[in-house]
């Protein structure tokens, strides 16, 4: 009976480790609703802390995420059919997973800049302000006519938190006729300080090349 018992303690006890360290998702496109309260993962890094209220339904809002070279990218736009945006709150946070390829020792792979980008309508008088703040980070007032922040660079963070205001210009009422799309762009670098080891490997190459191209001559 004590065996039993003991066996059943120790599946629970795995039962809910497994629970716990249950894998985040995969950030894929779909509807921004399904990502509201969750999180999901993009290679090596995090996307969580999604918040929004504005005049489209996160139902009715495209969210596509995408990796190219050293950028994370964040894509929203309503989805076909649905109005532009004129008004709304949004925030995300994006953090750095350790271990996750490619931010494997010796590598230490860190968010080191945003580049921000806002797409209005292109119909005549469209108005409208974007406004982003990066934390840490720079923020951007993104109006018709200026509609790209960035790239900017700061000290390197293992996360980022983002809030993005839509509103009218001046920062009050509704933009018009509104906004079809914007990006979220995070830009990350290899931050590893080479091991003093590797600087004696360095300086031992450079002498030796010396001491060849001197038999050269």
């Amino acid at each position: 009976m004590k065996r039993f018992l003991l066996s059943l303690i120790i599946s629970l006890s795995a039962l809910s480790v497994s629970a716990v360290a249950a894998p985040v998702g995969t950030c894929t496109p779909g509807a921004l609703s399904s990502y509201i309260g969750n999180s999901c993962a993009l290679g090596d890094k995090t996307f969580d802390n999604f918040t929004y209220s504005g005049n489209v339904l996160a139902s009715n809002i495209g969210i596509d995420f995408q990796m190219k070279g050293t950028e994370f990218r964040l894509i929203l736009a309503p989805m076909t059919g649905a109005e532009f945006f004129t008004s709304f709150l949004f925030t995300n946070s994006i953090a750095v997973i350790a271990g996750v390829s490619p931010n494997i020792p010796p590598a230490v792979y860190r968010l080191v800049g945003v580049k921000d980008q806002s797409n209005f309508s292109l119909a005549q008088g469209s108005v409208g302000l974007l406004h982003i703040v990066n934390s840490p980070g720079p923020t951007y007032d993104l109006v018709t006519g200026s509609e790209t922040g960035g790239p900017t660079f700061f000290a390197a963070t293992t996360s980022v938190l983002t809030t993005v205001t839509l509103t009218g210009a001046g920062g009050t009422g509704a933009s018009i006729p509104g906004l079809s799309s914007f990006e979220l762009a995070y830009i990350q670098a290899n931050t590893a300080i080479p091991e003093p080891a590797s600087f004696v490997v360095i300086g031992a190459g450079l002498v030796c090349l010396s001491l060849l191209r001197k038999r050269a001559a």
